[in-house]
């Protein structure tokens, strides 16, 4: 019988440090890179502001899909309601999850790293400075903000339990099990097209598992999968059951998504490969981590099919709706950390020449002088920087939001676009289902929007472009405003006193 390979942790307080480091160096790089930081007057990008009117939507007692539409799933909502409790008025909430969430990641990236490089663990120390630069400086990073980008741990950490097992021989405990099957959970909930990583991780454990003799806790690593599963599904099933949403929830996350958002039209992107050439910054990284455990002199099979077949059905996941938006990629960085294990053992080599009570030192150094240069790099490179030589006052979301104010109770449409931003600059919250109009082919929203202007139901009625509300508006402001390398036109309109 085969004995395990037991990997001997290093010390707790490194492990702290490690982390705090990580969070550091995530920090550092997100008040660049994020249009979410506190050194931007806001960020304006539409798909955050639907998440963040949905959350703030959350604690004045409305539901996900029946009392707001949106896309996404509801722990995402959930998260962003959670941001909502720390500041309402701003993204100070949003700016820490993301700080929260990339720091944990790089940090379990770290962790994957030292499955490898655990001799010298002092060097890895200078991975989460460049990690969290990778992944800032990526065209995928977008605004900042992406479910994308906040999921990214959960993928880390499964990847960590899968290797780990792998490593030392041995089947996944019942509550590493539990856990996996947890974050499987919150995938489905959250984007349920992440679901890829989990489905082609489990089956290259099972495969694992049959060819090392270990088929017989195939079983008991699934159901305790499983109870990890509907330890998450469970509760959130119950929450829309009590608000008599559950069946809105199946229709708008589900079936909606699965046709009137596929049949959609939008803007032409970068297919699957020319995005991750794209983001080459990672995904080179990405594609030689997935590969490392086939180049070492005794081939690691386990590892490498865990992370190959992780990959692939991640991506096939992905892009199967047909849809290439630009973040969409950004989920496969999970990936990224395990390419810089061979760059650490290139480091170890020429570490060894150095005396050993040097090396501490040395790394620290190296860390500190790879954060300054991430954060310069990041001013100088990210395609967010721009948007910093604004104030307020200057964006359109906020100078109509001097005009909304003047009227108490206003009541506010976002019409022909996605949520700009403007409910929250102006301190109002939505009162139509079809806060926004989204990319779907769906009557229900045109019907839901043109009875509201039709009704003059609602104050106020954004457009962006040549769009009009029809005869019960008038143009009172117009504002010009760059986003996403293009200058656009946002006209604000007030229901006329008649109407």
């Amino acid at each position: 019988m085969m004995e395990e390979r037991t990997i001997r942790p290093h010390p707790l307080w490194r492990r702290w440090g490690l982390a705090a480091w990580s969070l550091l160096s995530a920090l550092a790089v997100l008040l660049i890179c994020s249009k979410s930081s506190p050194l931007y007057p806001m960020n304006d990008w539409v798909d955050v502001q639907c998440f963040f009117t949905v959350g703030r939507g959350i604690l004045q007692g409305k539901m996900p899909y029946l009392d707001l539409y949106e896309q996404k799933g509801p722990v995402l909502y959930l998260l962003f309601a959670l941001a909502a409790l720390i500041s309402r008025e701003s993204f100070l909430g949003v700016f820490l999850l993301e700080v929260l969430s990339l720091g944990a990641f790089v940090y379990l990236s770290a962790r994957i790293a030292a499955l490898w490089v655990r001799e010298t663990s002092w060097l890895l120390f200078l991975l989460p400075p460049v990690l969290a630069l990778t992944v800032g400086i990526s065209p995928a990073f977008c605004h900042g903000g992406s479910v994308e980008q906040l999921f990214l741990p959960a993928m880390a950490l499964f990847l960590k339990l899968g290797l780990t097992a792998i490593r030392e021989d041995r089947p996944l405990k019942r509550g590493e099990a539990f856990l996996c099957g947890v974050l499987a959970g919150l995938a489905l909930w959250v984007k349920y097209t992440f679901c890829g990583l989990f489905a082609g991780g489990a089956l290259a454990l099972a495969v694992w598992y049959a060819g090392t003799k270990k088929a017989k806790h195939i079983g008991s690593a699934a159901l305790f999968g499983l109870l990890g599963a509907a330890a998450v599904t469970a509760p959130l099933l119950l929450w829309f059951r009590l608000r008599g949403a559950l069946t809105a929830l199946w229709q708008v996350y589900f079936v909606n998504n699965l046709t009137a958002y596929a049949a959609g039209t939008g803007a032409r992107h970068a297919g699957p490969l020319a995005a991750l050439g794209n983001n080459w910054m990672w995904s080179a990284f990405g594609a030689l981590g997935c590969l490392w455990p086939l180049l070492q002199p005794k081939k690691q099979w386990g590892e490498a099919l865990l992370l190959i077949l992780s990959a692939l059905t991640l991506g096939v996941f992905t892009y199967a709706n047909g849809r290439t938006y630009p973040y969409y990629a950004l989920i496969l960085a999970a990936f990224s950390g395990m390419g810089w294990t061979g760059v650490l053992l290139l480091v170890q080599g020429a570490a060894k020449k150095l005396p050993r009570r040097a090396v501490p030192v040395t790394a620290a150094l190296g860390a500190v002088l790879l954060l300054g240069g991430s954060v310069l790099t990041a001013y100088r490179t990210s395609g967010n920087v721009y948007l910093m030589a604004y104030e307020k006052e200057d964006m359109p979301q906020y100078r109509f939001a001097g005009l909304i104010r003047q009227r108490a109770d206003a009541s506010l449409l976002n019409l022909g676009f996605l949520d700009g931003g403007f409910y929250l600059a102006a301190g109002v919250e939505p009162e139509t289902r079809f806060f926004c109009t989204f990319n779907l082919s769906l009557r229900e929203q045109d019907e839901d929007q043109r009875q509201a202007l039709r009704a003059g139901t609602v104050d106020f009625v954004v457009v962006r472009g040549k769009q009009s509300p029809g005869k019960n508006y008038t143009p009172v402001d117009t504002c010009s405003f760059p986003f996403e390398g293009r200058n656009w036109t946002y006209t604000l309109y007030e229901k006329k006193p008649s109407a």
